[in-house]
């Protein structure tokens, strides 16, 4: 099996209002989202050789996820918005859109340059 990766990034803001520290008060993120999927290569067609067109790829992701996410407050869509929380809805909402025979491996979601969660399919 076979994977590609498309990486995209947004600005938000959020607060953690169960959070004891810094976090609890509003500020924002440059966040970076990564989405793997994984699959057989196409055999014919203007898609052959490739799991996934990286267009239909992004277009799923910008619809779905990133023009709903980007320069939003992200507590108006979460009551507690973690990166785990988002990571998992993001992975959620993904998944029943995927394509058939292509199958969301891995969301990985950076809320810092440093920091991430990760949803895999294990």
């Amino acid at each position: 099996m076979i994977s590609v990766t498309k990486c995209f990034e947004f600005e938000a803001a959020h607060y953690l209002p169960f959070y004891k520290g810094a976090c609890h008060n509003q500020h924002g993120h440059s966040y970076r989202l990564e989405i793997e999927v994984s699959g057989p290569l196409q055999d014919d067609g203007p898609d052959r050789g490739m799991i996934v067109d990286f267009k239909l790829l992004k277009q799923t992701v910008m619809s779905l996820i990133v023009n709903k996410m980007d320069h939003k407050n992200l507590n108006t869509m979460f009551d507690n918005p973690t990166a785990e929380i988002m990571v998992g809805w993001i992975a959620i909402e993904l998944d029943k859109k995927t394509p058939e025979g292509i199958t969301l491996s891995r969301v990985r979601l950076w809320e810092t340059s440093s920091s991430y969660a990760e949803w895999r399919r294990d």
